[in-house]
């Protein structure tokens, strides 16, 4: 089995390395990338953690598009590349300042003040939103984390503070530097008025594959995105966007891709990359 898009606690998945590791090896997964967003700060600690699983050094980025925002993964990087690295840093440092000024909103809601070690206490990576989604849930303000997004935190929403974004070429280039290659996650959760311009300017930018089978992705869905795939020349992916407790629907090797198939469009990743950089 495969599965190339996970997130552990170095960003908003609800899992140490370890038990991430540990559930690949009881759903016999072999190959598994590690894709936190807007950071590589966990990769040394996966690649070092003993196990039979391959791994896949990865990183998913937001992107600043037209209308918001979308997803690009980053397999076979090398996560100690100095240019992704202080790319990645800014986008953390703004980050940082972002969870300040979300909890100075959730402090005025709740009419008290709450300090950042009330949040953060059972977290060992980045602090993001689920984590102030949980906080929520447990003060009894929201009954789950969905309905946490849902009223307070997505766009619009009385919490909302906006993150940062890298461009497009920015974030291409950034994954090219590293000795990556670049996926659109999820591509379903794109907003476009024109889907055909859009992929055609994806591929014309140096976009590599689609994540065709991946949770968000209904069966029909994933025939669509396979079609584009063939039409624009795109490689195909695989991932399960696994976040652990935060996104409790979401399990761990499930995107909807038979194995045998899986294996097949990996090991066309790994020799398009291999024949890209090495």
């Amino acid at each position: 089995m495969v599965d190339l898009h996970c997130h552990s606690r170095y960003s908003d998945g609800s899992l140490t390395i370890e038990e991430i590791l540990k559930l690949a090896e009881k759903n016999s997964i072999d190959v598994l990338s590690i894709t936190d967003h807007d950071t590589v700060d966990g990769i040394d600690h996966f690649i070092n953690t003993d196990s039979n699983v391959q791994k896949v050094a990865g990183v998913e980025i937001s992107v600043d598009w037209e209308k918001g925002t979308f997803h690009l993964v980053g397999l076979f990087i090398d996560h100690k590349n100095a240019k992704l690295r202080e790319a990645l840093d800014k986008l953390k440092n703004y980050r940082r300042k972002r969870n300040i000024n979300l909890i100075k909103n959730l402090s005025e809601l709740l009419g008290r003040e709450i300090k950042l070690e009330e949040i953060s206490d059972e977290n060992y990576g980045e602090l993001g939103k689920p984590h102030i989604a949980k906080f929520m849930v447990k003060e009894g303000l929201v009954k789950s984390i969905d309905e946490a997004f849902e009223k307070y935190l997505a766009k619009g929403k009385p919490l909302y503070v906006p993150k940062s974004s890298l461009s497009l070429e920015e974030s291409i280039s950034l994954i090219n530097s590293a000795g990556g290659i670049s996926i659109i996650a999820h591509p379903i959760t794109i907003i476009t008025d024109d889907m055909d311009r859009f992929f055609s300017k994806m591929k014309d930018m140096g976009i590599d594959a689609l994540e065709v089978y991946c949770s968000l992705h209904s069966e029909n869905d994933a025939k669509k995105y396979l079609s584009i795939s063939e039409r624009y020349g795109f490689l195909v992916s695989m991932g399960s966007d696994f976040h652990g407790e935060n996104k409790k629907d979401v399990f761990l090797g499930k995107h909807g891709c038979n194995n045998e198939d899986a294996y097949k469009y990996y090991k066309k990743l790994k020799e398009y990359h291999e024949s890209k950089f090495l």
